[in-house]
């Protein structure tokens, strides 16, 4: 007994350092002219979740974000972590206004906050939330869905969340064609829908929460963005039996 005793307590001690445990970072960088509070800024805020213990996990969480902000596409920047990202964001707006001399250029705005949605002991839910405005009126924003197995530190897509996609997929469908009335026999871009193909199709932004599941379409994903968000819950009991993580 007494050798097994030590043996118990290094198991015990590598699991609880094996365990994913998360931490809230900020990071904000911003330019401010002395003109009208309308123009001639640029302000980015980003406080995000990072792993203590899955630098994979953090990896994936970061390149979701930089995908997000749009601005480092249009600048071919070579971004490798949140600091260069907010002065990235800085940089490329003072760019931009001193390539029109004399000129007001419009304040750009950039805003985050990346959160743990739900977790079980298998898997992690976390959501990107989001908003971007590059001088235009009402600017941009939504959130995305990242879900990571606990174990791997793996993403999990659809197909991993999902047994037999094709009838989740109609499911998903059906609640959808009921909840915003939409006709079955009229095609879904006839009825003011830009799915491609003009076909329905599963959203890959699917957030867990303690009362269930629900599948986010974020503004222009498949509608004008006039049309706002589109969202269909489903409770645990509606999906079990096609549920691979628990």
């Amino acid at each position: 007994m007494k050798k097994l005793l030590p043996i118990f307590l290094l198991l015990l001690l590598t699991s609880c350092s094996q365990q994913l445990v998360f931490e809230r970072k900020q990071y904000n960088s911003s330019y401010q002219n002395n003109m009208a509070s309308g123009y001639n800024s640029a302000n980015i805020k980003m406080e995000v979740v990072e792993a203590k213990n899955d630098e994979n996990i953090n990896k994936i969480i970061f390149e979701n974000i930089k995908e997000l902000s749009v601005f480092i596409e249009n600048e071919n920047l070579n971004i490798k972590n949140y600091d260069q990202l907010t002065k990235g964001f800085v940089s490329t707006y003072k760019k931009a206004k001193n390539e029109v001399p004399n000129s007001s250029v419009k304040s750009w705005e950039f805003q985050l906050e990346s959160n743990v949605e739900y977790e079980t002991e298998e898997f992690v839910n976390i959501g990107i939330n989001y908003f971007s405005s590059y001088g235009d009126k009402d600017g941009f924003g939504g959130k995305r869905s990242l879900i990571f197995n606990k174990i791997t530190g793996n993403q999990l897509k659809n197909k991993d969340i999902f047994s037999n996609l094709p009838v989740v997929e109609k499911i998903v469908e059906n609640k959808f064609r009921t909840k915003y009335k939409v006709k079955n026999n009229l095609s879904l871009n006839d009825q003011g829908y830009c799915f491609e193909n003009n076909k329905f199709y599963l959203t890959n932004n699917v957030f867990f929460t303690i009362e269930g599941i629900t599948f986010l379409y974020n503004i222009n994903e498949i509608s004008s963005y006039e049309k706002g968000t589109f969202e269909v819950h489903f409770t645990y009991d509606e999906l079990d039996k096609y549920l691979m993580i628990k």
